[in-house]
């Protein structure tokens, strides 16, 4: 297959996986449970699907020495995961579909923070400006009137925004498995864990004794095998062959997807102040991106 054939393919992996990924908030507005409770059951099925991959994959021929797997950290990758996707669900009970999206999507910016704070990495100009910018669309996406008056649609928000918080953790110990864990491997053990990690905070707050009805099961099931299976499998093979600015681009476009969703399907049209917010906070996290792309390859080459 040609270079411009591939790229072209993997163009349309991740548009698909973005399209799948856009419409996962869905159905969960449609199963409408308690966040905990949909988070272990996404990926309790997406840990059986996974674990089928695992069993039918075929070992790789050894190319030189292969660093010994670090499950611990794709462990705790699980444990971070189910934070966030149980706050992810819960913020989705409280405030619109597309504001949970963009907001957890405010992730990248976060993991430039979190790299600042602890890891000593130096931040130019351009991510500093991203971070201003994204704060101040997420500061006119949240409303701060409704902030004063405690709204439950601003509840929502702010958990949207610790959901984002959260994915930047994960990002950050996703770099670190994946130093020694393939792909599949790695979003094999972060469904498994995650899973036993909902598993016990279900048993302990008495969720399992309100038993989801079958339809509901069914939605996650399909929201689990389009979104946290098939949706990161394109996605990771797309980010194997694509520029790193091109395909972060396209995966800022999961918020618009659900924005666009949201309005057919659920009746969840934005103002225009929540509109204009959320295209400040967009352009804020493409500037924090490229801050950090340029960070990398300038370590990169050096």
């Amino acid at each position: 297959m040609s270079a411009e054939r591939k790229t072209r393919q993997a163009y349309a992996f991740i548009l698909l996986g973005v399209i799948l990924l856009g419409s996962g908030p869905m159905f969960v507005k449609f199963v409408n449970a308690n966040g905990i409770l949909v988070g272990f059951y996404r990926m309790f099925f997406a840990s059986l699907m996974l674990s089928l991959l695992v069993l039918l994959g075929k070992p790789r021929p050894s190319g030189g020495e292969r660093p010994q797997p670090q499950w611990g950290w794709a462990v705790l990758g699980g444990l971070v995961f189910a934070l966030n996707i149980s706050l992810w669900c819960s913020a989705l009970k409280y405030t619109s579909a597309s504001a949970v999206t963009l907001l957890d999507n405010t992730a990248p910016v976060w993991v430039g923070l979190l790299g600042w704070l602890f890891l000593k990495r130096s931040q130019n100009g351009l991510y500093w400006l991203g971070l201003l910018v994204t704060l101040a669309g997420a500061g006119l996406l949240i409303g701060w009137d409704a902030l004063r008056s405690g709204s439950s649609q601003t509840t929502g928000n702010l958990i949207g925004l610790a959901s984002g918080f959260s994915y930047a953790l994960y990002i950050l110990v996703t770099q670190r498995a994946r130093l020694s864990l393939s792909s599949l491997q790695y979003s094999w053990m972060v469904a498994l864990s995650g899973a036993l990690a909902l598993a016990l905070a279900a048993v302990l707050t008495g969720l399992f004794r309100q038993p989801l009805p079958t339809r509901s099961l069914l939605l996650i099931f399909a929201m689990a095998f389009s979104s946290q299976v098939v949706a990161w499998l394109l996605v990771n093979q797309a980010l194997g062959q694509l520029p790193a600015a091109g395909a972060s681009v396209a995966l800022v476009g999961q918020p618009v997807v659900t924005t666009i969703l949201g309005i057919f399907l659920l009746n969840e049209v934005p103002s225009g102040l929540q509109l204009l917010g959320a295209l400040i906070c967009l352009g804020g996290i493409l500037l924090a991106q490229r801050a950090l792309q340029t960070a990398e390859a300038e370590i990169i080459t050096e």
